[in-house]
């Protein structure tokens, strides 16, 4: 029997864990045993039914543990991440049973597809990537490593994207358009041109609006 630790418990986590009760609530082999923040009073108010473990970095990793990585924030969850790696913790790919993935596509590890999320055929996720509701990569889309699709995000097929990707809700990119690393969609923006790293895109179409920094 393998433990599953939910990796942040705000309104991202709680829903990660709506959905693992769904899709583990007869197996065997996966039991839910509850949540890890560093902010400790992040469940209070709410009746999720499984226990805030401690924080994050003073967790204990035991060899039956599965980590989910259910935070919401691109940028932060790459260094959560991969300290858990780096001290012998394990992920599961947390993929719905009402998302349509093509068996040719291929999933990294520690992604989680929601709900009707959509995958076309010889489509690439790179790890630690997230589907939210009624998003979708179209057929031959390499995704990049801890990039994020937000609901109804849509990323047509040949896209290439690199890492730490933002698609904000109804952000729309245009077949065999290249991203660079960590760039931001804007909620309901289009992208037709490709776009370098860092790049904040808003409108329709979409424009460069500045550089990021983190």
């Amino acid at each position: 029997m393998f433990d599953l630790i939910i990796l942040g418990a705000g309104g991202n986590g709680r829903e990660v864990c709506e959905m693992c009760d769904e899709i583990f609530k007869d197996s065997q082999d996966y039991r839910i045993k509850g949540f890890l923040s560093d902010v400790l009073d992040i469940l209070d108010g709410f009746d999720v039914g499984y226990p805030l473990l401690g924080t994050i970095k003073d967790y204990k990793i035991q060899p039956n543990d599965r980590f989910i990585l259910a935070i919401g924030d691109v940028h932060g969850r790459r260094k959560i991440a991969e300290d858990i790696l780096k001290s012998g913790g394990k992920f599961l790919t947390l993929i719905s049973p009402d998302a349509k993935v093509y068996k040719s596509a291929k999933i990294g590890q520690g992604v989680i597809i929601f709900p009707f999320a959509h995958i076309g055929a010889n489509a690439e996720v790179g790890d630690f990537c997230m589907l939210n509701i009624f998003s979708g990569c179209g057929h031959d889309v390499q995704l990049g490593n801890f990039s994020e699709l937000a609901p109804y995000a849509a990323v047509a097929g040949g896209v290439i994207c690199g890492e730490e990707c933002f698609f904000a809700m109804h952000s729309v990119v245009a077949p065999k358009t290249v991203l660079g690393n960590r760039v931001v969609i804007s909620q309901g923006s289009t992208v037709q041109k490709n776009q370098p790293d860092d790049a904040l895109i808003i409108g329709v179409p979409g424009k460069k609006f500045r550089k990021i920094g983190f």
